[in-house]
């Protein structure tokens, strides 16, 4: 078909013939314009030659563009082949630009609502499959809102050091921000503030490399130097530690409690090198007085670790499993009143250190009470975590070596003997931690007999 000057009529009247595929209406008026006629529909195109290569590109339906401005873009496409430009690329440029445009403008409007807190959340998500359960909660403790009845004495939970941060919105934390928050915490809380921070820098160095917030966060704030410099620095830790000396004093203070429960928990971490929470989480079940074993449920090895049940330590334990395992009287008196205890549905807890006022029914906070017999003393500040460096400076006095220290503690190895070749059986452990546990009552002035064999079976009642 020759071209025809296009009118509205021509156009309706052009049917795609039988048996083809497409067909073309060129026209008159604008050489590079045609209609092109499929079995499904009709669409203006524009055809050319560029660098000597036939060009076709889809102008549009024949119901969204008039003859006019079907005329006017083939025209515009062809003034591009003349100054040497491809009209696909130009295309293709002018929709990266726009995306680009309409991206830029979605990352500002989400600079104007996204709160610091949002993130937060995000980020914690993102890592609780991926962290241990208490570097999850010591995040969670000093990101928390405050403002809830406390679980253990009287008032009101205070918010943690990072919570002013996190009702901010993210595009508001700059270097001048994060110098103030930190001045205020530090007046009152110094430790809380350099570790708060530590976290804080690590959670928005996350959030660089998300693209959700990348366009959001002043990666430069965390870094500054007036701000690290306004960081309160880490106390060392050296100190916090039992001295030999001490060990007459600290003893007589801690079996002086009139808990026996955390009397003989405080021992056990002194005597074991444990984390707190790892003996505070023991129960009876990991417990074997027959094989002279304690199950210890290890934060490195995820099927835990197996150290010695020493003799003085099998002797507490034997005492609170008998307290433990001894039903309550039939009444009580209670304010003057006899009250009936409930004996049938009593029973034992499965908690080596059970407490009857905690929520998880075992002991949650016996800081307070160390910090008490340190007191009664005339000792300095030792932390619980303190007790398990302690372990760690004595077993030198027996020279006890450094890969059973290690692994009676739950320290990972970090020699290819000790990973891959190395497996000590708890009998050997036992001999160096036998020696620790009797110098150590020893230098504190603790007269124990060791049971003979033929007292052993006394020891193995409960097994």
């Amino acid at each position: 078909m020759g071209r025809v000057n296009f009118t509205a009529g021509r156009i309706s009247n052009f049917t795609l013939p039988a048996g083809a595929e497409q067909a073309f209406l060129w026209d008159s008026n604008t050489k590079t314009l045609a209609v092109r006629a499929t079995a499904r529909a009709k669409a203006y195109i524009f055809q050319s030659r560029f660098n000597g290569k036939s060009l076709r590109v889809t102008i549009g339906s024949i119901k969204d563009w008039s003859i006019d401005r079907a005329r006017g873009e083939a025209r515009r496409l062809q003034t591009l082949i003349d100054q040497n430009q491809d009209p696909r690329q130009v295309a293709a440029a002018s929709i990266a630009a726009a995306e680009e445009t309409r991206e830029t403008a979605a990352a500002e409007s989400r600079r104007k609502v996204v709160t610091v807190a949002e993130a937060w959340a995000a980020y914690l998500a993102h890592h609780e499959k991926r962290w241990g359960a208490r570097h999850l909660q010591d995040h969670q403790n000093l990101s928390q809102a405050g403002g809830k009845t406390k679980k253990r004495g009287d008032g009101l939970t205070v918010a943690g050091v990072l919570w002013p941060l996190l009702s901010m919105r993210m595009a508001d934390i700059t270097a001048a921000v994060l110098i103030d928050w930190q001045s205020k915490e530090a007046e009152t809380r110094a430790n809380n503030a350099r570790q708060g921070f530590e976290m804080f820098r690590a959670f928005w160095r996350w959030c660089a490399t998300r693209d959700e917030y990348r366009a959001i966060v002043d990666t430069d704030a965390v870094e500054d130097t007036d701000v690290r410099a306004e960081v309160p620095s880490r106390k060392s830790k050296k100190f916090d530690v039992l001295q030999r000396a001490q060990l007459p004093a600290w003893f007589a203070a801690v079996r002086g409690l009139g808990n026996p429960v955390i009397s003989t928990y405080l021992q056990g971490l002194i005597l074991t090198g444990a984390r707190r929470e790892e003996l505070a989480g023991l129960r009876w079940e990991d417990v074997d007085f027959k094989w002279g074993s304690i199950w210890v449920k290890d934060k490195v090895a995820e099927e835990g670790r197996k150290i010695p049940l020493t003799p003085y330590l099998a002797t507490l334990l034997l005492d609170l499993k008998r307290r433990n395992d001894t039903p309550p009287p039939k009444d009580r008196i209670l304010h003057g009143k006899r009250i009936e205890n409930d004996i049938t549905n009593w029973q034992p807890s499965p908690w080596v250190f059970s407490s009857k006022g905690a929520a998880a029914g075992r002991i949650a906070e016996p800081r307070i009470t160390h910090n008490r017999a340190l007191s009664v003393a005339g000792l300095s500040h030792v932390t619980l975590h303190g007790l398990r460096r302690t372990f760690a400076s004595l077993a030198e006095w027996v020279e006890m070596p450094r890969g059973v220290v290690a692994q009676i503690m739950g320290h990972a190895p970090n020699a290819t003997a000790e990973r891959h070749y190395i497996t000590r059986p708890l009998e050997l452990l036992a001999v160096w931690h036998g020696k620790y546990e009797a110098w150590t009552l020893e230098q504190a002035g603790i007269e124990f007999k060791q049971p003979d064999k033929q007292e052993q079976p006394r020891l193995q009642e409960v097994a």
